[in-house]
């Protein structure tokens, strides 16, 4: 998700708050002598692999007089598929330190990375031959924290100059301070617990991690599902606080705040959901699903992973009638080690169900260069399409995109010419109501690196 990943990001090293120099964000945050600090990961390119997952477990901040702060601080930690993360920046925590000027950073990790080429094969490597559990790393660079001032930390692990010893069997890895500037986008991925249910599209959510509270508005599109009861609402009623819940969306650094496109009740009956998977699916028979697994919340340890109990889950988007290889899926479930068990199944771009909805094809893909713009009305001559019938390619498609989620950019990236990838559903013969808009063209200046054909084979019509 978009980025969701749901899970989830790059070159110069001095970003200050408001008021300092270079790159910096600010907005009212802590009192006193404090300031808020939200850390973030990205990733610059890769060509040599196709995943390469690290676990983050605690970030550290040193000031010249050698205080050390804890950014972040998690046993279990934070798993990520970095080749996700290109020009996008992961939140990993925001809080509240004392304000000064910071140079240095430890990143401490789990001593092993997994990494899968682009022919599927998996290496589980190590950072060094110590034989110990966590492996850290040191980051030079400028951190002006002001008091009541938020500022951004983002850490780029940068891929390219990551090198493999075969004899080893280790990674040297390359992390390096970039400005918040560069980045796309910024995404989070929050488990918390309810604070505050402010109206029936906001509420405050107080992270696991213990970080400063976020402010969440739920997207056009968004829903709050209840695997327990069985339910998905488009607004917040399911919520109250002291609730446990899991959501994603995109990161306002500034404002601490997150727009989000889900939102999961973690517990509700017998219904347990402790982790979270996303990817295409490549096979589905009917009750076991096997995904090409694209983020998670855990080392998946290997190219691909079977999902259990499909056909029980509960869909917030889409239906287990829609679901077809080749689509990009979320779900959220148990993982024991071995199986992963699913309670709530999102097929990406599908209708929500928490409102009905009547189209011809309830789950369309379509991908083509807009020629002409009229406010949320895109204009798209069809270059791909799948899942959809009563279309070829060079037709003129219409895009409704009032409420769509971008993927990789958002709606100041659409002009003339630009390539996107649509998935909704179609209103009529030629019209879709887009819930998710994935720009493929480079925007802001960087390129889109996703792989969501990878698996596909486009041009087909599914009828």
């Amino acid at each position: 998700m978009k980025t969701k990943l749901l899970l989830l990001i790059p070159l110069i090293a001095t970003l200050v708050a408001c008021g300092g120099s270079d790159g910096g964000s600010s907005g009212s945050s802590s009192t006193g002598t404090t300031g808020t600090v939200s850390v973030m990961i990205t990733d610059n390119l890769t060509l040599s692999y196709s995943e390469v997952w690290v676990n983050v477990q605690a970030i550290t901040a040193t000031d010249a007089n050698g205080q050390v702060v804890d950014l972040y601080r998690n046993t279990a930690g934070q798993t990520h598929n970095l080749s996700q993360l290109v020009n996008i920046g992961a939140l990993v925590d925001a809080q509240a330190i004392a304000a000064g000027t910071y140079s240095s950073f430890d990143i401490v990790m789990n001593n092993q990375i997994q990494l899968i080429d682009l022919g599927g094969v998996t290496t589980s490597a190590t950072f060094d031959q110590s034989g110990n559990p966590t492996y850290t790393l040191n980051v030079t660079g400028q951190l002006v924290v002001d008091a009541n001032q938020v500022t951004s930390l983002v850490l780029d692990f940068d891929l390219q100059q990551f090198t493999y010893d075969a004899g080893t069997n280790t990674v040297n890895p390359v992390v390096v301070q970039t400005d918040p500037g560069t980045l796309n986008q910024t995404v989070a991925a929050v488990n918390g617990q309810v604070q505050a249910v402010n109206s029936p599209t906001q509420f405050v959510v107080s992270p696991a991690s213990g970080g400063a509270n976020l402010t969440v508005n739920l997207q056009a599109t968004g829903t709050v599902t209840n695997a327990g009861t069985a339910t998905v609402a488009a607004d917040t009623a399911p919520l109250q606080p002291g609730m446990q819940v899991t959501l994603t969306g995109t990161y306002d650094a500034t404002n601490l705040i997150v727009t989000a496109s889900t939102v999961e009740v973690a517990t509700g009956g017998s219904v347990t959901i402790n982790s979270e998977v996303e990817g295409f699916v490549t096979a589905f028979n009917g009750t076991t699903l096997t995904l090409d697994v694209k983020e998670a919340s855990f080392l998946p340890g290997s190219n691909t992973l079977d999902i259990a109990n499909t056909s029980n889950a509960l869909f917030s988007h889409g239906s287990l009638a829609l679901l077809t290889v080749g689509q990009e899926v979320e779900i959220k479930g148990n993982w024991d080690g071995t199986i992963f068990t699913a309670a709530i199944i999102e097929i990406e771009g599908a209708p929500s169900n928490a409102v009905g909805h009547s189209y011809l094809d309830d789950y369309a893909e379509l991908e083509g260069a807009i020629t002409a713009i009229n406010g949320s009305l895109l204009t798209m001559t069809v270059q791909e399409f799948e899942h959809v019938s009563g279309i070829s390619n060079g037709d003129s498609a219409t895009i409704d995109s009032s409420n769509s989620w971008f993927e990789d950019g958002d709606a100041s990236c659409l002009r003339n010419g630009a390539v996107i990838e649509a998935k909704g559903g179609m209103s009529d013969a030629t019209t879709m109501v887009a819930m998710v808009i994935d720009l493929e063209d480079s925007c802001n200046g960087s390129s889109n690196s996703d792989d969501d054909d990878d698996d596909e084979d486009d041009d087909s019509d599914d009828s």
